[in-house]
């Protein structure tokens, strides 16, 4: 799995404007993207003046290449360029995810990924051996730093 980050310092007078943009337009556009498996618009919130990150997370690079070269993809660059919403030109990462708390190993996730290259993700199964791994995983990081934390991801209609 692959994660596109954008980190943009934004203009204080287009705030709102380009938040409601990220919301309204870059989203949903991204959920229609083949391949495009989550995004999250994120607004930094010791920041002085507005800053904001993009968090994309893409099958596989092949995935978010071809991304690129989509039309919507395109507009929503054009859109965003147009509404002058920077300060400075964004930072842009491409990063491969090596691991994750979130229940599925990565292993599992790049087979379930494999498995999909129809554009169809598939869930990898739940086991008796990967809830014990999960679980075993939790213990270890929990004895590293102290008690866990229950974290709930935010979801697209929680907004």
């Amino acid at each position: 799995m692959f994660v596109h980050i954008w980190r943009m310092k934004g203009r204080k007078k287009k705030a709102e404007e380009y938040e409601k943009f990220g919301r309204q337009v870059t989203l949903p556009a991204l959920k229609k993207i083949d391949g495009c498996l989550d995004a999250h618009f994120v607004k930094v919130f010791e920041a002085r003046k507005p800053e904001y990150l993009w968090l994309v997370f893409w099958r596989n690079k092949e995935a978010l290449e071809a991304a690129r070269t989509n039309s919507s993809w395109r507009d929503q660059i054009k859109r965003f360029e147009a509404g002058k919403f920077y300060k400075t030109i964004p930072l842009e990462l491409v990063c491969e995810s090596l691991g994750s708390f979130g229940g599925a190993s990565v292993d599992k996730l790049r087979k379930a990924v494999g498995a999909g290259k129809s554009g169809k993700v598939v869930k990898p199964e739940k086991t008796e051996s990967s809830e014990k791994t999960v679980a075993a995983d939790r213990a270890e990081i929990q004895s590293e730093e102290g008690p866990a934390k229950s974290f709930t991801p935010p979801t697209a209609e929680g907004e």
